[in-house]
């Protein structure tokens, strides 16, 4: 009977603890940067990403892994496809097709009223180079269960090889730093 019971408590503490695999339901990215004429802006349109967390009793517990991919040819600017056509070829798409996150480790896990204060390690590849970074997200828990995180991350396009495009024979130069702003959703699969 004592084995039994030291048996249930095992498998109902290790269930109860266990992680949960997530799959993104909602997307929003914003790239944006400047120029020596004006401020430019680009949105993604898709994304594929996949998470696994643990979630006990209404509270976020930990992050175990997290890979995100969104196809570079999904990225459209507000200024046209001349703007695009730019940024594919900056980006290397023809041979680099995906800009993706891959999760490293959990550096830190907070919460604040309803809002989870998260640093994260990870590595960022963009236009085939990679690059470990740290990034500070904040995260909540959805009535439906799901899970949102909201960013933001400032890179220079040459740390990646990317050279900033220009236009109009030169007279017209992007700034090298490039600020990336997203709001993603999973829900639990």
């Amino acid at each position: 009977m004592k084995w039994t019971f030291l048996l249930f408590c095992f498998f109902t503490g290790t269930l109860a603890f266990a992680q949960s695999s997530y799959l993104v339901t909602k997307f929003e990215m914003k790239i944006k940067g400047t120029s020596n004429l004006h401020n430019w802006e680009s949105s993604a349109y898709e994304v594929r990403a996949n998470g696994n967390f643990t979630v006990t009793a209404g509270t976020l517990k930990s992050l175990q892994s997290l890979y995100l991919e969104i196809p570079v040819k999904t990225i459209k600017s507000t200024k046209g496809s001349v703007m695009d056509n730019k940024t594919y070829d900056a980006l290397k798409a023809s041979s680099n097709p995906n800009i993706m996150y891959k999760f490293d480790k959990l550096l830190s896990l907070g919460k604040r009223d309803n809002v989870y204060d998260i640093n994260t390690a990870g590595y960022l590849t963009i236009a085939g180079s990679t690059h470990r970074i740290e990034m500070y997200v904040q995260g909540q828990l959805n009535a439906d269960g799901s899970i949102t995180f909201i960013g933001s991350k400032s890179i220079k396009m040459t740390d990646y090889n990317v050279s900033p495009p220009t236009a109009l024979m030169g007279t017209l130069t992007t700034g090298n730093d490039v600020e990336i702003a997203f709001q993603i959703t999973f829900k639990q699969i």
